[in-house]
């Protein structure tokens, strides 16, 4: 038995007579631990355990059953696999699918209403009762008060005066809890006529379905039909009886993408991410182990869904950085797993981008992996013109706004035509940080080594990695003095300064604060899909795979934002950025522009990307990452001790990093030790951090040299403070 809590290890228990031709491994087992019940899963059948005689053994409770598992174990294969590659304890694994929350959910029951048909005498109705009866009868299937009250108006003292009379009848009915994702309404009603470039990507895929040999990278420009590649894929899929499961990189990407695979396979889908409900996650989960749902489309923790006999993957928008899960353990990414899930399961894989990771295109390159390419957008739509602004002109020349006077004028042109507009600008709140004209003070969070980004709409300055929040200053803390000023340009103030420029437009900004509520994602996207507003103005979440015909202008108002964090990514995540936003413009009939406003304009990032030239770009970034050592040139891990306490958090890791020299090689070159060091962000939530990064030219010194690591700092590090291990990570802060 493994536990999806902070239970490690792996326990025995014994199986009742009753359970023992149902349980396999990869169930979840409902067993007590210390007088808690508590769902672990079953992770392997033993005919007799070592303790065997030295203790008595509890038994099992319950089980839950349905398709959990397969018969040739390939899911808990995939599950240990993830355990073992990204160093955790393989009970986390099953954190998304046998979580506390969800397993021990129960199904939702409505009372409804059912017409009795009898020949028998009844009491005389009076007329609404009579007229209220008459609905119901036409229903072609029993409803429940609340459906018969919003429909017909029928009031619950009606509903009850004629089960009274014997007219009615009451029974219970299981309800199905729909994630909000699955109302989003679309246009496209699934029918679609291959391009030549799709329909030879789909045979090429569909040639090896019953074989698949290894992953296919669809390396396609924006707008040139990828999705239309994965829904035909699908149908092909589902109607060979093989289960689909189809990954995006963002909550905000579902919507879209649900209706066009509903679109085309119809109510076989169904839908699993972090902002469900506990109870449509249960339900959904349900449905795929009762096999009666086989796509499923969701974020990273969809690819961990035990769906059995899965016979496609796909991974759109496999770049994106959201596939690699950072903040807890599993830290796996969800791309690469995919890969390993494949080639347990015998599926297809495809990881589809117009701006793939440099990792995968090396692959696709060096022939791990097939490459599939898409050169033209799909129809008639072209890709779009781009205009790069240098802002430091637009600053010598007066102009301090956040909106170059290139890009308010095609606004301007672009709404007179009654086109819509999706402007970019990757900063939350309303200003990024606090100055202090007089004494130079910047106010920082007390918790965090960041500045408090003011939020104007609620007079607050927060923090965006702890939470911490207090009241906006009037005064400097430091010399009393009044000359505070609220420096940078947060997506708040953006919104502010466009409606005073544009006081005629229908704004709408998407971003973290806006999306808060269970739900909001899918209902700004419909809005703005139905021509309810002029301006979508958002984070990155307004970058990646969303498709408007009628936009036909993008902006992108800060493209700097993460060019000089220190990453050695900085500068690929930049150029997907920017090529993925540019994207979004001119994705039908009418011509798209970009207009790019920057302080780099000559940066390689911006320039290839105004000139939509992935190729040029991945062979300039290549050259630095084959220098270095970076992937995909080696094998990388990070390591970060932390805790309240900095002095034992440095003194672990400098114990780690002598204990990795002395024990696996470096010295040698096998493992390259970078650190120890504070880390970039070096207090969170009055936590202390140091990191150390391990770099091999294989993965197998790498994974000992980290396993020896946890077991140190499971001996050794005070409490308090922990250990984490980052295995291929994303985020270098």
């Amino acid at each position: 038995m493994a536990f999806p809590v902070a239970i490690p290890g792996v326990y025995d228990y014994e199986i009742p007579d009753k359970f023992i031709d149902r349980i396999t491994p990869g169930q979840p087992v409902l067993v007590e631990v210390k007088r808690s019940r508590i769902w672990g899963v079953a992770v392997e059948i033993k005919a007799e355990s070592a303790v065997a005689g030295k203790i008595k053994l509890k038994e099992i409770i319950d089980i839950k059953e349905g398709h959990w598992a397969d018969s040739n174990r390939s899911l808990l294969k995939l599950y240990e696999w993830i355990a073992r590659y990204y160093q955790c304890p393989v009970g986390r694994v099953f954190r998304p699918v046998a979580g506390k929350a969800v397993i021990n959910k129960k199904a939702k029951t409505v009372t409804v209403y059912r017409c009795i048909d009898t020949d028998g005498a009844r009491p005389v109705l009076k007329d609404n009762q009579r007229a209220a009866l008459e609905k119901i009868r036409g229903c072609p299937e029993p409803l429940s008060a609340a459906l018969l009250g919003t429909r017909f108006g029928i009031a619950a003292s009606i509903l009850a005066s004629l089960c009274k009379k014997g007219y009615l009848s009451k029974e219970m009915k299981t309800v199905f809890r729909d994630a909000d994702e699955l109302s989003y309404s679309s246009a496209d009603d699934g029918k679609v006529t291959l391009s030549p470039g799709q329909l030879d990507c789909v045979e090429r895929v569909a040639a090896s379905l019953s074989a698949p040999d290894k992953p296919f990278l669809l390396y396609g420009v924006t707008g040139s039909g990828k999705t239309h590649v994965y829904t035909e894929l699908a149908k092909r899929v589902l109607s060979a009886g093989r289960g689909v499961i189809i990954l995006v990189p963002e909550i905000s990407l579902t919507p879209q993408t649900i209706s066009r695979f509903r679109a085309a396979i119809g109510d076989a889908v169904t839908v699993i991410h972090s902002r469900m409900s506990d109870g449509e996650r249960r339900d959904s989960l349900q449905e795929i182990v009762a096999g009666r749902r086989r796509a499923v489309v969701g974020v990273r923790s969809a690819l961990l869904c035990p769906m059995d006999d899965v016979g496609l993957i796909v991974v759109d928008e496999e770049h994106d950085g959201s596939y690699k899960q950072s903040d807890t353990d599993p830290r796996y990414n969800a791309r690469d797993a995919a890969a390993m899930r494949g080639r347990l399961q015998g599926a297809a894989v495809v990881l589809g981008s117009a701006t793939p990771s440099l990792e995968s295109y090396y692959n696709a390159l060096t022939g791990k992996y097939n490459l599939l390419t898409l050169n033209d957008r799909f129809g008639t739509a072209r890709l779009p013109a781009v205009k790069i602004v240098d802002m430091t002109v637009e600053h010598k020349e007066k102009n301090w706004t956040a909106l170059s006077r290139y890009l308010a004028s095609r606004l301007d042109e672009e709404l007179s035509l009654r086109r819509q507009a999706i402007l970019l600008l990757n900063r939350r709140g309303f200003s990024t940080s606090l100055l202090c004209k007089e004494c130079g003070y910047s106010h920082t969070c007390p918790n965090c080594s960041v500045n408090l980004r003011y939020h104007k709409a609620d007079t607050v300055l927060k923090c965006h990695l702890c939470g911490h929040e207090e009241a906006a200053l009037a005064s400097c803390p430091k010399c009393g003095g009044l000359k505070i000023k609220y420096k940078g340009t947060g997506i708040q103030k953006a919104e502010e300064m466009i409606k005073e420029r544009f006081p005629s437009a229908r704004i709408l900004r998407m971003d973290q604060d806006t999306t808060r509520r269970k739900g909001s994602h899918a209902a700004i996207l419909d809005t703005f899909a139905n021509g309810g507003a002029d301006i979508l103005l958002g984070t990155q979440m307004v970058a990646k795979g969303l498709n408007f015909p009628n936009v036909t202008l993008v902006g992108v108002l800060h493209a700097d934002t993460g060019l000089h964090f220190p990453d050695f990514r900085a500068s690929e995540r930049t150029f997907q950025l920017l090529t993925q936003v540019a994207g979004r413009a001119g994705r039908a009939e009418l011509t798209g522009e970009v207009v790019i406003q920057t302080y780099c304009p000559g940066a390689p990032a911006v320039r290839f990307a105004a000139e939509h030239d992935y190729l040029s770009f991945y062979e300039h970034e290549i050259k630095h990452r084959k220098e270095l050592s970076y992937p995909p040139f080696g094998k990388m891990a990070r390591v970060i001790a932390e805790g309240p306490d900095e002095a034992a958090a440095a003194g672990f890791l400098k114990k780690a990093a002598k204990m990795v020299i002395n024990i696996n090689g470096a010295d040698t070159g096998m493992i390259k030790i970078l650190g120890p060091t504070v880390a970039v962000l070096a207090r969170v939530d009055n936590v202390y951090r140091y990191s150390m990064i391990l770099k091999s030219n294989s993965p197998v010194p790498l994974g000992d040299a980290l396993l020896e690591i946890r077991k140190l700092a499971a001996a050794e590090l005070p409490t308090g403070c922990k250990c984490v291990v980052d295995v291929d990570p994303q985020n270098m802060l």
